[in-house]
């Protein structure tokens, strides 16, 4: 037995401790608006719209003997976009470099937390353009109010089934539901989403109420995935002490149509991370020299637009949440 009185702390032997070392699962930016590489840093693209280019109009006439068929008069507008330079960058001094390698790499753990950043101004920015209601149209309200006390009463099957059908009637067919992770607490409490998503998933009471199961719940109508937003940032000012504020506010549910697969805008989806190709990719890590500071820079950057390009592909809930 070894006397504990003579015991030694040995920090060099410690592990790296990392706050905060969670977030990084919590972005769903990129599959919200996934990336779409284009080769020009700003361009235009044409946008053919419902309306204006007939889309949805049943126009085929009967056609008399030397007559001819009616013809289409279709219109469409354009659209436009612009790459915008993004980075952070962190000097590795030489001495902590050499100093803190015992404990881990300083270079790479740099990167990470710059990209780390990096996401979530991307998170951010992707959240503004998609609880939007200039962009998706104005927010329909929830049934029933998404309170605590009206956890007998609230109704988010009826609630996303009445949205499904909104971007139904629009030519759509929706695969994605945001939910902020406070109202999907909520709403996991809820009697008739517990009831729905047990009748529906085989009757089996003993399922449980989570992402993947309420989006199974709604395969039939073509949801493939239900995206819990977690994200937080600081909303404080630098040098003040932290203060947690969420990305994704609980005022709204979106549903839509995210298409990952999409090659070009005309390809449908309601909205991408545009990647100007000629940057390297959606997020770049470099370093280089400084010797004047003994310093090594470590840099990410990304050179994107993020642009909402169909808003008859989504919609909004609000859910008078409080």
């Amino acid at each position: 037995m070894y006397p504990t009185s003579g015991a030694t702390l040995r920090a060099d032997i410690n592990l790296k401790v990392e706050e905060a070392a969670s977030t990084d699962r919590f972005f769903i930016g990129h599959l919200v608006m996934p990336a779409l590489g284009v080769e020009a840093k700003s361009g235009q693209y044409p946008k053919v719209k419902l309306a204006e280019a007939e889309l949805l109009s049943a126009g085929a006439t009967v056609r008399e003997r030397t007559g001819s068929y009616g013809e289409a008069s279709r219109q469409w507008a354009n659209d436009t976009y612009d790459c915008i330079d993004r980075g952070l960058e962190e000097p590795v001094d030489d001495t902590d470099q050499k100093d803190l390698a015992r404990f881990f790499n300083v270079e790479a753990s740099a990167a990470r937390w710059c990209l780390r950043n990096l996401r979530l101004d991307h998170e951010v920015r992707v959240q503004a353009a998609t609880i939007n209601t200039t962009n998706y149209g104005a927010a329909t309200n929830s049934s029933v109010a998404y309170t605590a006390a009206n956890l007998a009463t609230i109704d988010f099957p009826s609630d996303a089934l009445s949205a499904i059908d909104r971007i139904e009637d629009k030519g759509h067919m929706p695969n994605t539901i945001v939910i902020p992770k406070a109202v999907f607490t909520r709403l996991s409490l809820s009697a008739k989403l517990q009831n729905w998503i047990r009748g529906t998933l085989r009757g089996n009471i003993d399922v449980p109420v989570n992402a993947q199961t309420v989006a199974q719940s709604f395969a039939d109508h073509g949801i493939t995935q239900v995206l819990i937003a977690r994200a937080r940032f600081n909303s404080a000012k630098k040098g003040q002490a932290y203060s947690a504020a969420q990305v994704w506010p609980n005022s709204h549910i979106w549903i839509g149509y995210v298409n990952p697969m999409a090659r070009t805008p005309q390809d449908g989806g309601s909205g991408f991370t545009f990647v100007w190709n000629a940057e390297g990719g959606l997020w770049v890590s470099e370093t280089y020299r400084n010797e004047q500071r003994r310093s090594n820079l470590v840099r990410v950057r990304q050179h994107t637009a993020e642009k909402v390009t169909d808003g008859t592909a989504g919609t909004l809930i609000a859910t008078q949440y409080a």
